[in-house]
């Protein structure tokens, strides 16, 4: 018998009274979250409906008023780093994004699209949403550069599109194998790449064009480079011919250009040890991915991935199912850590 696809539900009503806010805030830990002013704690509640299909993560939440934010504090010191999709099916939600510069209401039936790298600030009414996280890992397996995408909305028949196929796998996953995940997984990133592009063009300015194309020179160059020992900020600048201020400039609102650096290192290297074609020890790839410290470069590998580098190792794989001694919180939790 084919295994279900792995899922958690979770029920504030299961809970007492005064664990149920908190219960919840713990699975979101990615941001701030507080009541509306004259909010009970007590009287949250929360009913969530959440699948992993490894690469992506998707929740249905029927949710009251709540308030949201990710800071730039919280952006650049975590490791949170994914392209999450929020498609609101009832109720309002107000987004104001890089700190004010940007202000989106988004109603029923639209879809809106954050970089986990930047900040935002959500206030909703009684609403519900369907959310998907989806890793960056899998978007650049499907498009050579991911499109800025920061407080997109996707509109016209592209939006429907993709809000008829989020619909669709929340009424379907329930039904569906866990075998089934890397083909619907696949679909979906296709479509919202497809989705992004579009939206993105429509919406770019000369401006953020020449800064989008700064950062694509830069990563395709820094992916071309990743083994180089002189792969830094200022070897960047002499290959593209740019000055500092204008890569930083590229790189502003992710986590900086050294520490994206040391981020595709890490994620090469996470590939390359699932690789069962790959016989070199951990410490070989390490160092020839920059890390002269095997101690620090298990740290570091940890510190973003959750798990050791010997566990990323083909036969330990990282399980996504529940275990018996986990809520769902914490199983939530820990499938989104893995986008990262």
């Amino acid at each position: 018998m084919n295994a279900p696809t792995p899922a958690v539900h979770f029920d504030t009503n299961d809970l007492p009274e005064n664990d149920r806010f908190n219960a919840w805030r713990s699975a979101v830990h990615a941001h701030r979250v507080w009541l509306p002013e004259g909010a009970d704690p007590a009287r949250f509640t929360a009913l969530v409906d959440a699948w992993t299909l490894g690469e992506i993560v998707l929740a249905h939440s029927r949710l009251p008023a709540v308030c949201l934010a990710r800071t730039p504090e919280m952006a650049r010191a975590d490791a949170e780093d994914w392209v999450s999709l929020a498609f609101q099916l009832g109720g309002t939600t107000v987004f104001t994004l890089d700190q004010g510069d940007l202000v989106r209401t988004v109603g029923p039936g639209e879809i809106i699209v954050f970089d986990m790298t930047r900040d935002f600030r959500s206030e909703t009414t009684v609403h519900e949403v369907i959310t998907c996280a989806v890793s960056r890992r899998a978007m650049r397996q499907a498009v050579q550069e991911i499109p800025p995408h920061h407080g997109l909305l996707i509109e016209g028949g592209w939006g429907r599109l993709l809000a008829d196929y989020m619909l669709s796998l929340v009424r379907q996953l329930p039904q569906m194998a866990a075998a089934d995940a890397p083909a619907l997984s696949r679909t979906l990133v296709h479509l919202v790449a497809a989705c992004l592009k579009t939206a993105s063009d429509a919406s770019s300015t000369p401006l953020s064009r020449r800064v989008a194309d700064v950062r694509h020179r830069a990563e395709t160059y820094i992916e071309q480079n990743l083994t180089s020992p002189k792969l830094d900020p200022s070897g960047v600048c002499k290959a593209l011919g740019i000055s500092k201020a204008r890569l930083y400039r590229a790189f502003m609102h992710a986590e900086g250009v050294t520490s994206y650096i040391r981020k595709r290192r890490l994620e090469t290297i996470h590939v390359l040890l699932n690789d069962p074609r790959e016989m070199r020890s951990i410490s070989e790839i390490a160092y020839q991915y920059g890390f002269v410290s095997e101690a620090h470069f298990s740290r570091v590998f940890r510190q973003k991935f959750g798990f050791s580098p010997r566990d990323a190792r083909v036969g330990l794989p990282v399980t996504l199912d529940a275990d018996e001694s986990d809520d769902e919180t914490m199983v939530f939790r820990r499938w989104v850590r893995h986008l990262s």
